[in-house]
């Protein structure tokens, strides 16, 4: 699936624009102009077309395994924005020539927890697992 059709996809998806604007950054009226054929997917930026590709693999695509495994997507997803914006903010305020001195350690610190977010995959399959175990009270594989 190309890029375009996937950023198709989540034009005919029934997720509303705040939604997506909520876990991708994406301003909602983007989206909207998207749906109502005003703008062009082949006009959007670099950066907008990332998001929202990231929105559909971790969104829009069914989980392979089970629903918990799209909720924990869902949530690493809207995570990976949070910590990208707070970083940038960090960023910055690291560049203004007033910066505190600690700034660039911030800004360090917080980059390296994004960092270990987008690397924390089997954490995630490590809390599904204890989810699931709890739910079915079975012994852990």
């Amino acid at each position: 699936m190309t890029i375009k059709d996937k950023i198709q996809s989540i034009i005919n998806s029934k997720d509303s624009a705040y939604q997506i604007q909520q876990l991708t950054g994406v301003n909602s009226s983007i989206i909207i102009r998207l749906r109502n054929n005003k703008r062009s997917v082949n006009n959007l930026s670099l950066q907008t077309v990332e998001k929202l590709e990231q929105y559909y693999d971790y969104h829009l695509v069914p989980p392979t395994t089970n629903l918990i495994n799209g909720q924990l997507s869902h949530f690493r997803h809207r995570l990976i924005n949070i910590l990208q914006e707070l970083y940038e903010s960090e960023q910055e305020r690291v560049e203004e020539v007033d910066a505190p001195t600690d700034e660039p350690a911030m800004a360090a610190v917080i980059e390296q927890l994004f960092n270990d977010v987008l690397d924390d995959q089997s954490e995630i399959d490590k809390l599904d697992k204890l989810y699931h175990h709890k739910l079915d009270k079975k012994p852990m594989a």
